[in-house]
């Protein structure tokens, strides 16, 4: 398990920073000697992720992975942009032990000859009869885990960031004014349960076909922590589009933008020429090649008056949307 982070508050009594260990609950203050209890919802301490990239850079982002994904630099100049939210999204980490004893019928491997009938040996493993047992175990925790629903976000996980990144203490009124602070939905003892089962489908180690126990968990060490995540709204006529980028390292997370349109002026006139010249050389064949270009049509989408009129007269056609994260 990682040694445990550092993070960083103010006094409120003589307003001096100081620092102490995640997961600790109480710390003196070096410069005035209060002590002082770290605590958030019941008594959870809470912590935050401060983003690294303003909402021009995460603008930036954006634009460049649209036309990345396009292929059009021009699609993006045609995106209007509309504003941007800074949304701290709450996600749970468990540290700590799961303790307990395990049951678990793991399967064998055994070495089996066998001879040809030129007399050449051939050995390979088979597998044997299931072997079980019960052992004690102490295995290690470290879960992460969303407080609430991301899935709109494209942020399904911050392990290896809330591992390597600096904390610092949530300051809500100081946090609110940068940003929209998600609260979480999901609570304590659920997250207890999930890194339980974490624990316990990860004992036993390998070739393990069923296992059974109950562990308990020891040395817990609970924090929320906010991660920061740009809502991006960009608009195109009159529709507008919703782009999630990563505060931290500005990773464009998901969204979906506009296409690039493709004129399509050629297109009526190519065909109304090749119909034209069909009928001067003979009736026959002009009705031979309307015939196969309406067959055409009805192969490829269904053939309606709709879209024989958006062949020939929608001179502008729009490709799709581009898909991003």
């Amino acid at each position: 398990m990682g040694a445990p982070q550092t993070v960083t508050i103010s006094c409120p009594q003589c307003a001096s920073p100081f620092s102490f260990s995640e997961g600790n609950r109480n710390a003196p203050c070096p410069s005035c000697g209060t002590s002082l209890a770290v605590s958030g919802e019941a008594g959870i301490p809470r912590f935050v992720i401060d983003e690294r990239i303003d909402s021009a850079q995460a603008r930036a982002a954006a634009r460049k992975a649209a036309a990345a994904a396009d292929g059009d630099p021009k699609m993006v100049e045609l995106l209007r942009f509309e504003g941007s939210e800074l949304c701290f999204l709450p996600f749970w980490r468990l540290r700590g032990h799961a303790a307990g004893w395990l049951w678990a019928e793991r399967e064998t491997r055994v070495r089996q000859e066998e001879y040809d009938g030129n007399g050449m040996r051939t050995v390979r493993e088979v597998r044997g009869p299931a072997e079980s047992g019960t052992e004690a175990v102490m295995i290690a925790v470290d879960y992460s885990s969303p407080a609430c629903d991301t899935s709109r976000f494209g942020l399904r996980g911050i392990a290896v960031a809330s591992a390597v990144l600096p904390l610092a203490g949530m300051d809500f009124a100081e946090v609110s004014r940068r940003g929209t602070v998600f609260d979480p939905v999901t609570t304590p003892e659920q997250v207890r349960r999930e890194a339980l089962a974490q624990a316990r489908s990860r004992g036993g180690g390998k070739g393990v076909l069923r296992s059974a126990g109950r562990l308990a968990l020891c040395g817990e060490r609970l924090a929320l922590i906010s991660y920061p995540v740009w809502n991006l709204t960009f608009s195109r006529g009159e529709r507008l589009y919703h782009v999630t980028v990563d505060g931290v390292n500005g990773r464009v997370l998901a969204g979906r933008l506009p296409s690039a349109v493709r004129i399509t002026v050629l297109r009526p006139l190519a065909t109304v020429t090749l119909l034209i010249y069909a009928f001067t050389l003979h009736p026959l064949v002009g009705f031979m090649a309307a015939g196969a270009f309406l067959a055409w049509h009805a192969a490829n989408g269904g053939l309606s008056i709709e879209r024989l009129a958006i062949w020939f007269f929608g001179l502008v056609e729009q490709r799709g949307e581009v898909e991003l994260g």
